[in-house]
């Protein structure tokens, strides 16, 4: 039977310890996991199961951790996160488990998500409605949740914004206006509201 022969707390993460069996390294544990695993004591004898409930324990922690801080870097929806568990080939249950976890202490929320992703846009894009609800769309958020986004961070006059500054910055590197024109509406951008941008340029 597997017995516990020693304890260490991380040198690079004191809040987590080094769990060893049989002298040799077996699984982490945070300071409160340990202290709610009672079984976990140095000289304590564990069975199979046991050793293979607390190793799987450890991979969803390390990996709660790692989906922090990609939040962290910058926020998530949940169908990203979804998908990165996917593809590292977690089962079901355990992306079901993690996702609502992430959901249940505030670090995942597809309505501010969506919120932050039109915002951050405006701010960093010249970008059109429609192209807004492709990125966010792709991003797995839904209809509803788009319009009430886009509703209420981004204004018919932020479009327009967005278009003359782009028709600014573009028009010089397109040889003809309708090669523009393609271009903008390949962006997003309605055509009868180009034509209104262009003309007033024209006119300017």
């Amino acid at each position: 039977m597997p017995i516990i022969t020693d304890i260490k707390i991380q040198v690079k993460n004191r809040d987590k310890v080094s769990v060893y069996i049989d002298e040799k390294y077996s699984f982490s544990l945070t300071i409160s996991q340990l202290t709610d695993h009672k079984q976990v004591r140095v000289k304590s004898h564990l069975k199979d199961d046991q050793v293979e409930d607390l190793k799987k324990l450890s991979s969803q922690t390390n990996q709660y951790l790692r989906l922090l801080n990609l939040i962290y870097a910058r926020p998530r929806s949940e169908y990203e996160i979804r998908t990165k568990l996917r593809l590292k080939k977690f089962e079901q249950e355990e992306i079901d488990q993690l996702v609502d976890k992430l959901k249940k202490e505030g670090y995942l929320n597809d309505k501010e998500f969506a919120n932050w992703w039109v915002n951050s846009r405006k701010l960093t894009r010249n970008i059109s409605s429609l192209k807004l609800k492709s990125e966010l769309a792709q991003k797995g958020i839904k209809g509803e949740v788009v319009e009430d986004a886009l509703a209420n961070n981004f204004s018919k006059e932020d479009e327009l914004n967005s278009l003359k500054d782009l028709v600014k910055n573009k028009k010089n590197k397109y040889e003809s206006e309708q090669k523009l024109m393609s271009y903008l509406v390949s962006k997003g951008f309605n055509y009868s509201q180009i034509k209104e941008v262009l003309n007033k340029e024209e006119t300017s």
